[in-house]
């Protein structure tokens, strides 16, 4: 009689395993005009970096592919495909049916039905490129107005430059505070720049708990905040900064195609070292300035040497070319734990240091149009 109980027992409990993962599961089904038939990825992105692969399928010659999985909770999810690094589909998956619609030429204007928090993340991705649009629009302007010398309207165009920048990151605080999904708030955290941006996400990392108990993504995020903070401190501690006055600490990383570029062979010109990363909001806004500076330099013996804190190659790949980064890009794609950033002790992003011909740094943290003034004053009459 007994056994009988605990057979019925065990049964019913894992009926209820059964059942419990039968109401997690969730398939996604896209339909995307003009793609070619290649292999499409579904992969898990976690709070920590970590990626794993959750499904793959050969899509169809009209373009129609299907991908499943189990959610043990809400997460975020990427669709990229075989042919190409800089394409994608970020999801903010919990379960159920998933609709992905749209055209291969211009991807990133996917629909996306039956999920409310992918649709919201999609929004929110949606506002961030009108965002860094502003951006590249408003350096367009700084360079107009700069290059004819006006110099009532460039302060006015610069002021408002500045308050975008600001308006920017308020407006990425305020989505990873309000939004009721927890994949899509963390996502918006990891936007930030951790190093200017250090009060407000240590107090969203204690947030997190209260606003999404028991998960293990909100978990992980402060796992991996913690860690990342503590790091950085060891880093700090035991790394000497590089000064104004002193020989540039030589880095040699490798570039976007793999071959192992170093600073110290740009010597004989005058050679930004440029901090940045694709996650790294304040950056992808510094960029268009760097650009502009770079467009209206690069022929006076001035070239730029941008070292990224990215982790994740695809990413960053993808930044360089959105943003029309076209100089010397590295990264050994290990974030704050750069081999570079440690050198230089780096702390927060953006961060650069302008260097002479002769390889000493002449000025750091040039920032909008401070960064065009000393390089105007520099290459004066070259």
């Amino acid at each position: 009689m007994r056994s009988k109980h605990i057979l019925y027992t065990f049964i019913v409990l894992s009926g209820m395993v059964a059942c419990s993962s039968s109401n997690r599961k969730f398939n996604i089904s896209g339909d995307l005009a003009g793609m070619p038939e290649q292999k499409v990825i579904l992969e898990q992105i976690n709070a920590n970096d970590q990626i794993s692969i959750v499904d793959s399928v050969q899509s169809k010659a009209d373009g129609h592919f299907e991908l499943k999985g189990i959610a043990p909770e809400p997460g975020l999810y990427r669709i990229h495909f075989s042919s190409t690094r800089f394409k994608f589909i970020l999801l903010s998956v919990d379960k159920g049916n998933i609709k992905v619609d749209g055209d291969w030429n211009t991807i990133e204007n996917y629909k996306v039905s039956g999920s409310a928090e992918s649709q919201d993340l999609k929004d929110f991705l949606v506002a961030i490129r009108v965002h860094l649009k502003e951006y590249h629009s408003m350096s367009i302007v700084l360079d107009s107005l700069q290059k004819r010398g006006n110099d009532s309207l460039l302060n006015v165009a610069k002021k408002d430059f500045q308050d975008r920048r600001l308006h920017f990151t308020t407006f990425i605080e305020r989505y990873a505070d309000t939004t009721h999904y927890q994949p899509n708030a963390i996502f918006a955290a990891r936007m930030l720049n951790e190093g200017t941006e250090v009060n407000y996400l240590e107090a969203f990392s204690q947030s997190l708990g209260r606003r999404f108990p028991s998960t293990r993504m909100a978990k992980d995020y402060a796992e991996y905040h913690l860690k990342s903070s503590e790091k950085r401190k060891q880093l700090s501690a035991k790394s000497k900064p590089a000064n104004e006055g002193e020989i540039a600490p030589d880095v040699n990383l490798p570039d976007k195609d793999g071959k192992l570029v170093s600073l110290s062979s740009l010597r004989g010109k005058y050679v930004l070292l440029d901090f940045w990363a694709s996650w790294c909001g304040p950056c992808r806004g510094e960029n268009p300035n760097v650009v502009a500076a770079y467009q209206r330099f690069k022929d006076r013996n001035f070239t730029i040497y941008g070292v990224s804190l990215d982790k994740n190659k695809a990413d960053w790949q993808k930044a360089i070319q959105d943003d029309s980064l076209t100089w010397t890009q590295v990264s050994d794609l290990k974030g704050w734990v750069s081999a570079a950033a440690t050198t230089y002790s780096i702390q927060s992003i953006p961060a650069n240091f302008l260097i002479d011909p002769s390889g000493k740094i002449i000025a750091r943290n040039l920032r909008g149009n401070q960064l065009e003034e000393m390089l105007q004053s520099v290459l004066k009459g070259k």
